[in-house]
């Protein structure tokens, strides 16, 4: 009898716990599964073969219609050898030489504002990982140390005099500095030329200047003068920009933004941008004959590369850029031909 009574209680709990015998709980309600037929499947891919074409014509018509001059002065000739060498040349002859050259040419349109001024390299690999993690990064935020890190070797220590001291900035990123310059003027009548106004800010984000990068406290020439320039470098680091004492040492703005890797062999950086607070470009850069002056200084021969400098302005998408409707309008090609493809199959 005990035993039956146990039982009893068993058979009534399962029965409390048991779901309601209903469609929704017993999961008997009816189900939908689609079939992924061809003939299902090639229209939603002609849709979205659509709306990728009609999102990647509009930025490749706006990235063509960006105003954008490139000028490659990699054989620029110096306009102070009498045998109109090339300072590329000159350089290779004569390391660490400044040779100075310039280039005439023509803007046929005019470039509305904000107007920029790039700097581009070929062929150098600052995605190599060796060369990308050469640095110091508590240097670089004005912890000065004697004993600068190892991943900045060989470019740690340097002689100094005759005094072997710690390289301020370390590594190879920093030792490869551009160092070329640049000025830019236009032909406003027959016999004169206007220097085209060329601002230095604009380039950094809010967190680099004075978080990531830091100038130590105290006199800065004082204290950068215990420490050796990278190898490659012609001017100390107090001495980056001579015009404009607040953007010298770690927090030089050209400085910055190289320390910046590119992630492509290809690439560009900014180098200035065109001051519209005047009134002959208040409105733009207008079109016309201009000269480029260049402080050559900078070789690519041993890479094999080239240099140019890009006259660029913004539209909404920023400077002229195909890639991304390129991208859009590849996807919308092939997915309209896997599309017409399944329709015919």
């Amino acid at each position: 009898m005990p035993n039956v009574r146990c039982s009893q209680e068993t058979t009534n709990s399962i029965a409390v716990l048991r779901p309601p015998n209903t469609a929704f709980h017993q999961q008997r309600l009816a189900t939908w599964e689609p079939v992924w037929t061809p003939r299902a499947i090639w229209p939603i891919m002609m849709a979205v073969a659509t709306v990728f074409l009609s999102i990647g014509l509009p930025l490749l018509y706006v990235s063509y219609n960006t105003p954008e001059h490139v000028l490659d002065y990699t054989d620029c000739q110096s306009i102070e050898d009498p045998s109109r060498r090339s300072c590329a040349e000159i350089i290779d002859h004569s390391p660490g030489t400044v040779c100075s050259c310039s280039i005439n040419f023509t803007l046929d349109r005019f470039f509305p504002p904000p107007v920029y001024l790039y700097y581009a390299l070929t062929n150098f690999y600052q995605n190599h990982r060796r060369y990308t993690v050469s640095r110091d990064d508590g240097q670089l935020q004005g912890v000065l140390s004697e004993t600068p890190s190892e991943r900045c070797r060989p470019f740690d220590f340097a002689k100094r005099g005759e005094e072997l001291r710690p390289i301020l900035p370390c590594g190879a990123l920093a030792n490869s500095l551009f160092n070329d310059s640049f000025t830019l003027t236009i032909l406003t009548s027959p016999q004169l030329r206007t220097p085209v106004p060329l601002a230095g800010d604009g380039a950094l984000w809010p967190h680099e200047r004075g978080l990531k990068f830091r100038n130590p406290q105290g006199d800065l020439r004082l204290l950068l003068s215990r420490y050796a320039r990278p190898p490659a470098w012609s001017r100390e680091l107090w001495e980056l920009d001579p015009d404009n004492p607040d953007n010298n040492g770690l927090e030089n703005e050209d400085f910055i933004v190289w320390m910046r890797p590119a992630a492509l062999p290809h690439f560009r950086k900014l180098f200035r941008r065109v001051d519209h607070l005047g009134k002959t470009f208040e409105r733009g850069l207008p079109d016309g004959n201009y000269t480029l002056h260049i402080n050559y200084s900078y070789t690519v021969k041993s890479f094999f590369g080239r240099k140019s400098v890009i006259i660029s302005s913004s539209s909404v998408l920023g400077a002229r850029n195909p890639f991304l409707g390129w991208a859009f309008i590849t996807v919308a090609l092939v997915t309209l031909m896997f599309a017409c493809f399944l329709y015919v199959f």
